[in-house]
């Protein structure tokens, strides 16, 4: 689960447990004649009496309404990256895994050993690999193709050029 599914996924509880807890307080409060504490239920109720469905308000707000579901349905349908990637194995039957964050550590330290490369970012997601390097010359020269390289093989020594594309982008120091 990503950072912001999270996020809107402990935002919306928290909505959802304080409205209930809001709403049982009112309930309870008209139950024993009591004035209301934070929403006038009289005349919510009231208002909400006199409109109808086919007025313009009605149909804005039940569309709102909707369209947030379907947001919130398709954040929570969206796939994530994965935790761990298949290898391919020698052996049969034997189910081969590495964990994302190792293959991006395994490439940042292979590209990082290309020479003129000052630091390296790598994000592994389901079908490619982002590697972003930062050289410390004005132009890049020949580094881009350099690093690309290494990171093809170290992919084919894993056995995972088919399954991972990388994207090699070569920034250089004078770019910032």
């Amino acid at each position: 689960m990503s950072v912001v599914n999270r996020v809107l996924a402990a935002l919306l509880a928290l909505a959802l447990l304080l409205g209930g807890l809001l709403a049982a307080a009112e309930i309870v409060l008209a139950q024993l004649d009591r004035p209301h504490w934070l929403v006038p239920h009289e005349q919510l109720s009231t208002w909400l009496r006199q409109r109808t469905f086919t007025e313009g308000l009605t149909r804005a707000l039940l569309a709102g309404l909707v369209v947030l579901g379907l947001l919130l349905l398709l954040s929570a349908l969206r796939r994530g990256k994965p935790r761990a990637i298949t290898l391919p194995s020698a052996t049969e039957g034997v189910h081969v895994t590495a964990s994302r964050r190792g293959i991006e550590r395994t490439l940042r330290e292979v590209a990082g050993r290309t020479s003129g490369v000052e630091s390296v970012k790598v994000k592994a997601a389901r079908r490619r690999v982002k590697v972003k390097a930062r050289i410390a010359a004005r132009t890049p020269g020949d580094t881009q193709q350099q690093v690309g390289d290494v990171v093809v093989a170290k992919l084919d020594e894993l056995g995972l050029a088919g399954t991972l594309r990388p994207k090699v982008r070569v920034e250089s120091g004078g770019s910032r």
